[in-house]
């Protein structure tokens, strides 16, 4: 069989919409770069799960290589993370290509994807130590790869409590398809301020970002010499108060806005007349005894649960 030509592989191997969807680096670069390493390494017969793995030992290796505590450790581990970003676009490349593309790659590549969000940072936060024998770097890094690691899990933790509550449902949901929050195109810069420093806030902790940050920073000391790892250490040290904050942020405001519920709302829909109540651990499906209103939810019902309002939980589109 030929091998494909790249306008060939671009049209079996990229996302719906891989131009308009995700950050600029993916769009832009990573995206492009990495089907040219899928055209070369898909004759070789290499699985999807064996580029995660490739991808995973990158990213390891990268936060190794921070720890070192040097100007080196820094510059080699800038170069393990871009392979760790272009691989990371490769394994879902080969899956499409071969129609392996499974629920358990993509667990394997979300845990992927969390082990290095959480070991990056420490691995930081060690060379900072290496270099100047201060224990408080440490902590900083691990205070850094834990905030980081929660804005990962609090956007996945919300589909675990949807598949917690369909495991105690009892009844029948409509499921509507892209009814949630499906990938977006990204929204234009803020011009307001206050929304523009929290905007920054939030992509300065994507490790997209953080990867090419270490990439200049790593050339920079390089260039200066800075053996005593200062800009590192000014960076590990604005991360740690950064990370933790837009973490707080984000939990809170989703807290506050019931975003888990509205988002359930949206993918798991009551069927008309009927209302989703919470009785002795179950969740039921069950004729609804009120008109179609608004917003309502009473708190010890008669069989001694919760009910939730059928209109609640079929708000209109958009």
């Amino acid at each position: 069989m030929p091998r494909p030509t790249l306008a060939e592989l671009e049209r079996l191997c990229q996302k719906p919409d891989h131009r308009r969807l995700g950050n600029w680096m993916a769009r832009r670069v990573s995206r492009p770069a990495a089907l040219r390493i899928t055209w070369i390494v898909s004759p070789w017969g290499v699985s999807a799960n064996a580029a995660t793995l490739a991808a995973w030992a990158a990213g390891v290796a990268a936060a190794v290589s921070l720890g070192w505590g040097s100007v080196g450790g820094w510059l080699l581990a800038a170069g393990l993370l871009q392979v760790w970003y272009l691989l990371d676009h490769v394994d879902g490349q080969l899956a499409r290509l071969r129609g392996t593309a499974s629920l358990d790659g993509v667990q394997l590549d979300y845990l992927m994807h969390h082990t290095v969000n959480l070991l990056v940072p420490m691995g930081a936060g060690w060379g900072a130590m290496a270099a100047t024998a201060e224990p408080l770097w440490l902590v900083a890094g691990i205070l850094w790869g834990v905030a980081t690691l929660l804005l990962c899990l609090h956007h996945d933790a919300r589909y675990k409590a949807h598949m917690q509550r369909l495991k105690r449902l009892r009844g029948h949901l409509h499921v509507v398809g892209g009814g949630g929050a499906t990938p977006q195109p990204q929204p234009p810069v803020p011009r307001n301020l206050p929304r523009l420093v929290a905007w920054v806030a939030r992509k300065a902790c994507e490790m997209h970002v953080v990867l090419n940050v270490v990439t200049l920073l790593a050339v920079a000391m390089g260039l200066v010499g800075d053996g005593s790892l200062l800009l590192a250490r000014t960076y590990v040290a604005g991360m740690t108060l950064m990370a933790p904050a837009v973490a707080m942020w984000e939990i809170g405001r989703s807290q506050r806005r019931g975003a888990v519920e509205q988002e359930f709302a949206l993918w798991y829909r009551v069927p008309p007349g009927q209302e989703l109540g919470f009785s002795d651990g179950w969740w039921e499906v069950r004729p609804s005894p009120q008109p179609a209103g608004g917003f309502k939810q009473q708190q010890g019902a008669a069989d001694g649960g919760d009910v939730v309002n059928a209109k609640n939980l079929n708000p209109p589109p958009g």
